[in-house]
């Protein structure tokens, strides 16, 4: 074997479809790690489980943070993800309790099905709509606005917010100013958690404590900031793809429908198939050995979530979409000090996405659609479908 590089730009090619996994598939062949580019840049491509594992939990040698600074801290401000070492660890423990508070665990088990409901009464008369722009859309920042106790009615807004921040690098200027938005509308609402607490995770966040330890209202500002670019953001784009995947697979729809305990298999799945973040950038600041090869330092390293989600040594019949799969651990929330604390939140709107759909749309039938893209984030742009409209709707 010898080392592949590859004519692709992960940046700027969107490998839609079967291309990206062909490429990674490809990649396991190479002799160590083989190589891309990222913003014209050459960069290491690590696709295998046991070397993205490793590279994931070995923090020491290969922090994550370096990488968010640059991507995310300008525009989000200073939280837990951009951070490493025993400063991540501090700050982590002082978010952790507002992500998992009791407040979001009654949001998942008992308001995530009424606000889908809420979400799906909007279009169902129409008979035909796009589940991306109708639905996956929508409900990750719906139930982030809930949850966070925040007026309804401003969702809208708060994601155009978020991909306005996802912008930077590229449009700084038009992602600090949605920054400013973001403090600008949720400065009402910390006043008035302040003067009254609530069982929400707002004020979670104002009441957090950690060794003596408290946020600065401009560290909760980001941390919120943090929930739209990245929580909100990613959730869409797995809603769009299981979507895609529901649709698109033999047999599948009319399955979920007759066995809903398949459902939870189906979210895994299609969690593990085409994961939201397809390829994580991360820059190697002191350099390092991985998978028999000697990065540099400042060396970037993209870390293939898709291909170590199909890794055969791994997944029997990788490339097989099947939900009757045992659950085990896939990469597509991170691993090690820098999994997604938001995890249990995203998945648990996933499954019921699937559930309210399949009760509130029958006959869904696919009309239209795209292909997952994206090598970076990957999702669905349009999933044009139609169904049965209710007994006298017009």
């Amino acid at each position: 074997m010898s080392q592949l590089e590859f004519d692709v730009d992960f940046r700027s090619d969107p490998l839609p479809g079967r291309r990206l996994h062909e490429l990674l598939v490809q990649a396991r062949t190479s002799s160590g790690l083989a190589k891309a580019r990222l913003f014209g840049l050459p960069a290491f491509i690590v696709v295998r489980f046991a070397h993205l594992r490793e590279f994931f939990m070995d923090h020491k040698r290969f922090p994550g943070g370096a990488t968010y600074q640059f991507e995310i801290k300008p525009v989000v401000g200073n939280t837990f993800i951009s951070m490493d070492g025993d400063e991540h660890n501090r700050y982590r423990q002082l978010a952790m309790p507002a992500f998992r508070s009791r407040a979001v665990n009654r949001f998942v088990e008992t308001d995530l099905t009424p606000l889908a409901h809420e979400i799906v009464s909007r279009f169902v008369n129409r008979g035909e709509g796009d589940l991306v722009t109708d639905f996956a859309d929508v409900m990750p920042f719906w139930a982030i606005s809930r949850k966070l106790g925040l007026p309804v009615g401003s969702e809208e807004q708060q994601r155009l917010w978020a991909h306005a921040m996802l912008s930077h690098p590229a449009d700084p200027d038009g992602a600090l100013a949605a920054a400013r938005e973001v403090t600008r509308f949720l400065k009402p609402a910390l006043d008035e958690r302040r003067r009254h607490p609530r069982d929400d995770v707002l004020s979670d966040l104002l009441a957090a404590e950690q060794a003596g330890m408290r946020f600065t209202e401009e560290e909760i500002y980001s941390h919120v900031r943090l929930l739209y670019a990245v929580g909100a953001t990613t959730t869409s784009d797995a809603m769009s793809s299981l979507f895609w995947r529901l649709l698109t697979e033999p047999g599948l729809a009319d399955r979920a429908r007759r066995e809903p305990a398949i459902r939870r298999g189906i979210v895994n799945e299609a969690l593990r198939c085409e994961p939201p973040v397809a390829v994580l950038p991360r820059i190697v600041p002191d350099g390092g050995e991985l998978a028999g090869v000697e990065l540099p330092p400042g060396a970037i390293v993209m870390a293939a979530i898709a291909g170590a989600n199909r890794d055969p040594d791994v997944f029997p019949e990788p490339d097989r979409f099947n939900p009757d799969r045992p659950e085990s651990e896939i990469m597509s929330f991170g691993f090690g000090s820098k999994f997604c604390p938001g995890a249990y939140l995203a998945q648990g709107q996933l499954q019921t996405a699937i559930e309210v759909v399949l009760e509130r749309l029958p006959g869904l039938r696919l009309i239209e659609a795209t292909e997952p893209a994206g090598a970076i984030l990957r999702s669905v742009d349009h999933l044009k479908v139609a169904w049965e409209p209710p007994s006298g709707a017009r």
